[in-house]
């Protein structure tokens, strides 16, 4: 008899192809999250390519029932570059779909993993989800399974979590988080608030798409006019208005602001682009619009703030993103962005509005080909350090050593 050496990884999240992604882009009200849906996406992939690795998800379908038509979810599992996505039937419905998530995945996750070698399978768990996490613990330690967290966020400081049944699901997850056999985190800092036991973590502050290196980022396929690009969430704490603010104050007809994002600051864009005809504001599309947009770029921007609590422990992965692309990035030095990365950025000294656009100005002021030479040179760093293969063997070296 063949004995299976592969490690078994179940890979527990929201996360779907993307032809299932696009069929729930496309038929929401509500948007599900396209940065969250590539960060896993690009952890899949990478898992997948390594021979030794058998990848396969659970995933809760990242829809809203009050965003959608659509009352009965139960999609075939498909495979896609190695990856078998699994997803969980839902009932469309306040607090239905919720329940039968859980027990969905407890049922799941037990029963796969009942009479399986702990040292040949492991769950992988994004935290953010309350009916998944709860449940894929619970299993798993009934089981004897190994359950590693993967934090992309903290729940309690999540700039989006306001409404009270959020808060609740957010306390919840916060509380339950400490139980996990290993952590996979964003920055150096969650640990502290994450992982009080001191179980094994791995830092992966981000990755990118290995493909990206067949993308051609020159003078060629810049738009005529000079663009400022922000692509994320359209929140004030995430500084969108004071670089709102800041562009205005650039007296330059040449120069174009373009937002895309979803958030509190939506009921304002209206308002912006009356007072300023050179703001536009995109709204949530596809990200491989997006993506097209960053190339054409001059110039892509993060302007959250340092000062905040919460920048402690993120990375945004739209950084990597906007990196990969070849266009220069300019973005505040978070706490949580390892040194190795500030060669490669352009990054604001003065964080006040005023601050903001001079940085803004001096750096529009460069000739375009150093522009475009600082930002391939940014290219090839994430390309060569952080892609998705790269970043999935670290992943798998920790996964080993557990």
């Amino acid at each position: 008899m063949k004995i299976d050496s592969k490690i078994h990884i179940q890979y527990v999240s929201t996360v779907c192809s993307q032809r299932v992604l696009k069929n729930i882009f496309d038929s929401s009200i509500v948007k599900p999250g396209l940065a969250v849906q590539k960060f896993h996406r690009l952890i899949l992939e990478g898992l997948s390519s390594h021979k030794d690795i058998q990848v396969k998800t659970l995933s809760s379908l990242p829809i809203i029932p009050s965003s959608n038509d659509r009352l009965v979810w139960n999609l075939k599992s498909e495979i896609v570059k190695d990856i078998q996505f699994n997803y969980i039937p839902i009932v469309n419905l306040p607090v239905l779909k919720n329940l039968i998530v859980a027990i969905y995945t407890f049922i799941k996750i037990f029963a796969t993993n009942l009479f399986r070698n702990r040292n040949k399978n492991v769950v992988i768990c994004d935290v953010l989800n309350l009916s998944i996490t709860v449940s894929a613990v619970l299993a798993c330690k009934l089981s004897n399974s190994k359950v590693i967290a993967l934090v992309t966020d903290l729940p309690s400081l999540m700039v989006s979590s306001s409404s009270k049944r959020i808060t609740i699901c957010t306390n919840l997850i916060s509380q339950f988080i400490s139980v996990f056999d290993g952590y996979i985190l964003l920055t150096e800092q969650m640990n502290e608030v994450v992982n009080p036991r001191k179980r094994p973590h791995i830092v992966m502050e981000g990755l990118v798409d290995i493909n990206m290196a067949s993308s051609v980022n020159s003078l060629r396929i810049k738009a005529t006019e000079r663009i400022i690009l922000y692509a994320g969430g359209i929140y004030e704490k995430y500084g969108v208005k004071k670089l709102i603010d800041a562009f205005m104050l650039l007296d330059d007809e040449t120069l174009r602001l373009v937002i895309f994002g979803s958030g509190e600051m939506e009921k304002d864009m209206d308002s912006y682009m009356l007072l300023d005809n050179r703001i536009i504001y995109k709204g949530v599309v596809h990200n491989d619009e997006v993506v097209r947009m960053e190339l054409e770029a001059t110039l892509l921007v993060n302007p959250r703030p340092t000062n905040e609590e919460f920048t402690k422990y993120s990375f945004p992965s739209k950084n990597m993103e906007y990196m990969v692309s070849g266009t220069p990035l300019l973005t505040t030095l978070l706490p949580g962005m390892p040194s190795e990365y500030y060669p490669y950025v352009y990054h604001f000294a003065d964080e006040s509005i005023t601050g903001m656009a001079h940085t803004l100005k001096d750096i529009l002021a460069i000739e375009k080909t150093e522009l475009n030479c600082f930002g391939n040179k940014a290219k090839l760093f994430v390309l060569n350090e952080k892609n998705n293969i790269k970043q999935a063997n670290r992943i798998i070296n920790f996964l080993s050593k557990l």
